[in-house]
């Protein structure tokens, strides 16, 4: 991890040194260990440096290579070898970091360099020779670098924070604050601040010293080769060695690697392949996992469970050298860091409800010494794609057989009724009409005239949001990217905690493969999930390969919240005295909630809803509103 920065002038002006040492001074949360700048006539770049893997140790970004080109990158490149082996360059590079590594790479590639890597990268190159900049993001925007323009330079940085610091204006954009508090994150380009863009996921830039911009996309989830092999069980056993290159890929880190462990079959596929990986050297996994509190009982929606430790237990049991960690979620504050995440993200958090242990279990990984940990966050996507969202797109071309078969193991496997289940497979999706206007208030505590003003409901169409989140063909391709400040977020966590969360199941060969593959093969022998659990028999417990229920993050949710009613009716009154706020949120609601507490039925969907949802994101909302409005001050 690393944050980046710099400038190109188009004005005459010569970069100043003191223009990049203020942005590198706000990014330096996200680069602690190392800073250095480099200026030279009408350009300018920093970099910051967080240490992670072992030949971070011998990084002096900003470098430049032989051709004269200079680098400044946030990046991993997870197949270094494999540059490295494209390169010739096995004997010189033990030891060079991988922006050099990629630097050497660009110069005999050129821009055909991007699709062939696998890790993030949010990266920058200034060519003197072309007097152009080139900015490159990588496939699913695991990385972040955001952008601005005006008529006498232009400006790059990690986070909003650095390029406020080069001359961006600091001014919320409504629109996109009103798209974030309804959940539409579908548009990457914007961000929550005006004139202030990202570069999009698998994009590269180039900047003229003129300040020409030109862009393009180098890679798609549609670019994916099909995968045709000879039986359901060489499917099965390519997933399991595709993902099991991208966990050991992912394991080189300068410190001792954990995990996030939960009972569901993605972050327990990933931890049970790193654990083999560690036994092969006699050592062992640390894992983390979020737990309610002692005792807990309460009752959960249908189709969840509320405490992941019979499945952790067992998969750690399986594994042999699996130590567990537990962080209870009654012991953890989910308002009380909110305004030192806001500094790291500029922007507002989600799901507050959720940030407590999350912060808790990363520092404790960090306490322990576990600055890296591997999770499972796209697997839904990817390895344990459902594969309900294929049926309709069997109707339509005439397959009847296979989406018949499909609609009857659904209709078996689930709660539905014959008829529900035809109209959730093949009548929403072939029909595709638009969703109820407004359906977003049941979870959004923002001021429907606010909403209306902001035209949330039309631009949620033109970005392809759908509000209703119905089964539709694309569904994958769409979720990769579906979080839009998916790449700020990750920046801030890690400034925030100085731990690193890794992805396998976003390692793009992953990802190719699983897109790859027929889509029948995720609902073979008549099993959902079908492919990843074929693919992990033998390494994950029979009790976490045929459970069909999903474990509920934070279950005890309601009674942190219960516990709190005092200080949510003091935070409440804190935001009525914000006139940004009021406009904003709709803050009658939070206190209705508040004065009309529930006395059960916390599991119903509207309660949860009202109270997880509505309550929780209104006030976030609001103390970010209110934070913004006191450092702008």
């Amino acid at each position: 991890m690393s944050a980046i920065a710099g400038l190109l002038r188009f004005d005459g002006r010569p970069v100043a040194r003191h223009e990049l040492e203020r942005a590198a001074g706000a990014l330096r949360q996200y680069g602690p260990d190392r800073s250095d700048i480099y200026a030279n006539g009408s350009v300018g770049l920093a970099h910051m440096m967080m240490r992670m893997t072992p030949e971070d140790a011998f990084d002096r970004q900003p470098l430049r290579g032989p051709s004269g080109a200079m680098i400044s990158a946030d990046l991993r490149l997870d197949n270094r070898d494999d540059l490295v082996a494209r390169l010739g360059l096995e004997q010189q590079a033990t030891t060079w970091p991988d922006a050099r590594v990629l630097l050497a790479a660009w110069e005999k590639f050129g821009d055909d360099v991007w699709p062939t890597l696998r890790g993030p990268f949010a990266v920058a190159i200034w060519d003197p020779r072309r007097r152009a900049l080139t900015l490159a993001r990588d496939h699913l925007g695991l990385n972040v670098v955001m952008w601005h323009r005006c008529a006498q330079f232009f400006a790059f940085a990690t986070m909003p924070n650095g390029l406020f610091m080069l001359g961006a204006p600091r001014e919320l954009s409504e629109q996109k604050l009103a798209d974030f508090l309804v959940l539409n994150h579908a548009e990457q380009a914007t961000t929550l601040y005006r004139d202030v863009f990202r570069v999009r996921p698998a994009h590269v830039m180039q900047i003229t010293s003129d300040g020409a911009i030109s862009e393009r996309r180098f890679w798609s989830p549609d670019d994916a080769e099909p995968v045709r092999l000879q039986s359901d069980q060489d499917y099965a056993d390519g997933l399991r060695d595709v993902l099991d290159r991208a966990v050991r890929r992912q394991m080189r880190s300068a410190y001792p690697v954990g995990c996030l462990l939960s009972g569901g079959l993605d972050s327990s596929s990933v931890s049970a392949l790193a654990a083999r990986a560690l036994g092969e050297n006699n050592r062992r996994l640390a894992a983390f996992t979020g737990v309610p509190r002692r005792g807990f009982g309460g009752q959960m929606p249908a189709g969840h469970y509320a405490d992941e430790t019979a499945f952790v237990e067992a998969i750690a049991a399986q594994a042999g050298n699996i130590d567990v960690s537990y962080v209870h979620n009654d012991e953890c504050d989910d308002f009380g860091e909110l305004e030192r995440f806001f500094a790291a993200l500029d922007g507002p958090v989600r799901n507050p409800g959720n940030l407590g242990w999350a912060l808790r279990a990363l520092r404790l990984a960090r306490g322990r010494g576990h600055r890296v940990l591997l999770g499972g966050l796209a697997g839904n996507s990817t390895i344990s794609w459902n594969g309900w969202a294929q049926a309709a797109g069997h109707l339509k071309r005439g397959r009847l057989l296979t989406a018949y078969r499909q609609w009857r193991l659904f209709y078996r496997l689930t709660s539905h009724s014959r008829w529900d289940a035809a109209r959730r497979l093949f009548v929403e999706p072939l029909r595709r009409t638009q969703p109820a206007p407004a359906s977003w208030l049941k979870h959004a505590a923002i001021r429907p005239d606010f909403a209306a003003v902001m035209q949330v409901d039309a631009r949620a169409q033109n970005s392809g949001h759908d509000f209703s989140y119905r089964a539709r063909g694309d569904e994958r391709t769409a979720a990769l990217t579906q979080v839009d400040y998916a790449g700020d977020w990750s920046a801030a966590e890690k400034a925030v905690t100085g731990v690193e969360v890794r992805d396998p199941t976003a390692d793009i060969d992953v990802v190719s493969y699983c897109f790859g593959v027929p889509a029948e093969q995720y609902l073979a022998e008549g099993i959902d999930r079908s492919l990843i659990r074929r693919a992990m028999w033998g390494l994950l417990p029979d009790a976490v390969l045929t459970n069909r229920t999903s474990g509920m993050q934070a279950a005890d949710w309601y009674e942190k919240l219960d516990s709190r009613r005092g200080e949510l009716k003091r935070q409440i009154a804190d935001l009525a005295a914000s006139p940004l706020a009021r406009r904003v949120i709709d803050i009658a609601r939070l206190q209705r909630a508040v004065d009309n507490w529930p006395s059960g039925g916390w599991h119903r969907s509207e309660v949860f809803a009202e109270y997880n949802l509505a309550l929780t994101r209104g006030i976030a909302g609001g103390r970010f509103l209110r934070w913004f409005e006191r450092a702008n001050s």
